[in-house]
C-alpha cells in the first residue's frame, strides 16, 4: 500500500487524505499547529462550484452530508458593491446551486474525521530518496513514506525544494479579519443577507481608499457532534492595514476606519468579537512553473498563492485534492504527480491571473 505523507493539515491537505482513504491509500497528516482551532485562519469561507465537487468526491457520503447540514443558508444570491453611505454601485447575481459557504473550523472537524493527523509536528527539511521521501521535523525526529505533498501553506518549507523558481508576491496591502455575532446585531440591513457585500470609498474594489468586505453565515443546521459555532457576520478590512498582531489594536484601526461610513457599518464594527480580530498580509504568485516531477509534489497556497478577491483560494485547494487523490488511486504515484502537476498548472495560473486582476479593479 502506497503510504502517503501530507505536511499541512489545511482545507487542502485534509481534503487529500479524506479522497485518499476512499481509494484505499493510506495517509499521514503532519500539522505544526497543537491543535485545530489555535490560529486566526478566517472564519466563512466560501465554497464554489469546484470546492463543492471536489468535497463530494473525496468525502464518504456521511461526511459530505454533514458538511451540506452545516454550510450556510442560502441568500439571494448577489454580489453587491456599495459606497460607503451605503449607495450601491453595482450588483449581479450568482446561482445559488453553485455555491455556499462554511464555517472554516467546522469543515475542517468534519474533514479530519476518521484521518491520522498529528499535531505539533514542523516541517523543516525533506528528501526525495529516489524510492521514497524523508519528512524532518524540528523537534528532531523523522518519517518515512512512498511520497510527499507540501499542503503548508504560504510559508511552505517544501515549496524551495520542489519548485525554486515559484514566486510569492507580497502585494503591499493586508487584511483584518473580524467576526460579528448576529445575535449582536438585531434588525441587519437585509441587504447583507444577500451575498457577499464589497464597501468602498471609491470606485474600485480595493483602491487606496481601501474596502469592507462583508459575508453573513447563518448554518442550515447545527451539529451536536461539531464544535458549537453561532451565526456571525465575517468582515474583513483590506488595504493599508497596519502591520500588527494585537486583536485590539487591529479593531481600533477598524473601528477608525468606518467611524465616517454609514452606522449600520460601524455598528457590525464596534460590535465584534474583538478577541477574535487578526491581521494577514495579501499575497500572489506568479504563473506556476514547471519542475522536474519526482516523489514531493505541492498542493494548494503552498504552490499557488492568490489574493482573497473573487473567493477561490481554498476551492483551488479542494481542487488540487480532488484531482491528486483521484490520480494516485488509479496509476503509479510519480505519473499519477506528473499528471496532475501538468492539468493544475494550467488551471492554477488562469485562477490566481484572474484573482490578481480583480484585486486591482480589473474584472476582465
Amino acid at each position: 500500500m502506497t503510504h502517503v505523507l501530507i505536511a499541512g493539515g489545511g482545507v487542502g491537505g485534509l481534503c487529500l487524505a479524506q479522497g485518499l482513504r476512499e481509494t484505499g491509500l493510506r495517509a499521514t497528516v503532519f500539522e505544526r499547529d497543537p491543535g485545530a482551532g489555535t490560529r486566526g485562519q478566517g472564519y466563512r469561507l466560501h465554497i464554489d462550484g469546484d470546492g463543492d465537487e471536489a468535497l463530494r468526491r473525496c468525502l464518504p457520503d456521511e461526511l459530505f452530508r454533514r458538511y451540506r447540514d452545516t454550510s450556510a443558508e442560502p441568500g439571494r444570491g448577489k454580489i453587491t458593491t456599495v459606497k460607503s453611505d451605503f449607495t450601491e454601485l453595482a450588483s449581479f447575481p450568482v446561482p445559488v446551486a453553485d455555491h455556499t459557504a462554511v464555517d472554516r473550523l467546522l469543515l475542517r472537524e468534519i474533514l479530519r474525521s476518521g484521518v491520522d493527523v498529528r499535531f505539533g509536528r514542523t516541517v523543516i527539511d525533506a528528501k526525495d530518496t529516489g524510492d521514497g521521501v524523508v519528512l524532518r521535523f524540528a523537534d528532531g525526529s523523522e518519517e518515512r513514506g512512498d511520497v510527499l505533498v507540501g499542503a503548508e501553506g504560504v510559508g511552505s518549507v517544501l515549496r524551495p525544494i520542489v519548485a525554486p523558481d515559484a514566486v510569492v508576491v507580497d502585494t503591499g496591502m493586508r487584511c483584518a479579519y473580524g467576526r460579528t455575532p448576529l445575535t449582536a446585531l438585531p434588525e441587519l440591513d437585509d441587504r447583507l443577507f444577500d451575498g457577499f457585500t464589497s464597501v468602498i470609498g471609491r470606485p474600485s474594489l480595493f483602491g487606496k481608499g481601501g474596502a469592507l468586505a462583508l459575508a453573513a453565515f447563518r448554518a442550515r443546521s447545527h451539529d451536536p457532534g461539531l464544535p458549537p459555532v453561532a451565526d456571525y457576520l465575517m468582515w474583513a478590512v483590506i488595504g493599508a492595514v497596519p502591520d500588527m498582531s494585537d486583536p485590539r489594536a487591529l479593531h481600533r484601526f477598524a473601528t477608525k476606519f468606518v467611524k465616517r461610513w454609514h452606522p449600520e457599518f460601524r455598528r457590525i464594527v464596534a460590535n465584534a468579537d474583538v478577541p477574535a480580530t487578526f491581521g494577514t498580509p495579501i499575497r500572489t504568485s506568479g504563473p506556476v512553473p514547471s519542475w522536474p516531477t519526482g516523489r514531493i509534489t505541492l498542493l494548494g497556497d503552498a504552490i499557488h498563492v492568490m489574493p482573497p478577491a473573487g473567493g477561490v483560494g481554498a476551492n483551488t485547494a479542494l481542487r488540487d485534492a480532488a484531482l491528486l487523490s483521484d490520480l494516485l488511486g488509479s496509476t503509479d504515484p510519480l505519473t499519477a504527480f506528473a499528471g496532475y502537476e501538468a492539468r493544475m498548472r494550467e488551471y492554477a495560473t488562469e485562477v490566481v491571473r484572474q484573482s490578481t486582476q480583480l484585486m486591482r479593479g480589473n474584472n476582465k
